[in-house]
């Protein structure tokens, strides 16, 4: 059972998000709030942490952007989507840098949303593709994928990293390069080792700061 909670001040968006959780059977509403104020005021009382956090950034007082380092800090072991019309390119970075899991845009489809909230749980990361283009764009434009740290990875870790930011699941990269899911999982171990991270989202992180 995957434990949701929302921070959304779309009243029709949110209130949406929630009837789809509360008829399926995966997923369960830990709670729902129009802001960020509203959460810090309860969520001292609640019983159980979410598993998942779906945010949005244009949050009336703190923005969703400012408090996803908050959220982190409360909940050590959640998974954080950005769910927003924001996509541009110094939100996104920010976003990512700190420490958001994916990044979103609207307009989505409540089964989009799902299939996304399946793909973060199990450890991958959900980018449009705008999005996942503008990342990519970025971190070409800052680092070429060649500056001094990410010149200590191979050529196939430079790959693998690659595709990571485009938001494809360690399954989907084996396919793309043409490997075992073990070999990449090796490859991140490497990689993660090299770089001196924890996660993909300490991995992204580090990058776009680079």
């Amino acid at each position: 059972m995957r434990k949701i909670g929302i921070i959304e001040d779309d009243n029709n968006l949110r209130s949406s998000i929630e009837a789809f959780i509360e008829i399926d059977e995966d997923l369960e509403l830990i709670f729902s709030f129009e802001s960020v104020e509203k959460w810090q005021a309860e969520y001292a009382v609640m019983k159980e942490p979410p598993s998942l956090l779906l945010i949005d950034i244009g949050l009336p007082g703190l923005s969703g952007l400012n408090a996803i380092s908050l959220l982190k800090e409360v909940y050590r072991e959640v998974k954080i989507i950005v769910i927003t019309g924001d996509d541009s390119s110094t939100t996104i970075w920010t976003a990512i840098s700190n420490g958001a899991d994916s990044y979103v845009s609207k307009p989505f489809s409540l089964k989009e949303l799902k299939d996304q909230i399946s793909i973060v749980c199990s450890g991958g990361a959900v980018l449009s593709p705008q999005v996942a283009n503008t990342v990519l764009e970025q971190i070409r434009n800052r680092s070429g994928l060649t500056n001094e740290q990410l010149k200590i990875l191979t050529k196939r870790e430079r790959e693998v990293v690659e595709e990571l930011i485009k938001g494809l699941a360690y399954k989907e990269i084996s396919k793309i390069l043409n490997i075992s899911s073990s070999t990449v999982n090796d490859h991140l171990k490497s990689i993660y080792q090299k770089m001196s991270v924890n996660s993909k989202a300490e991995l992204i992180a580090k990058i776009l700061t680079n």
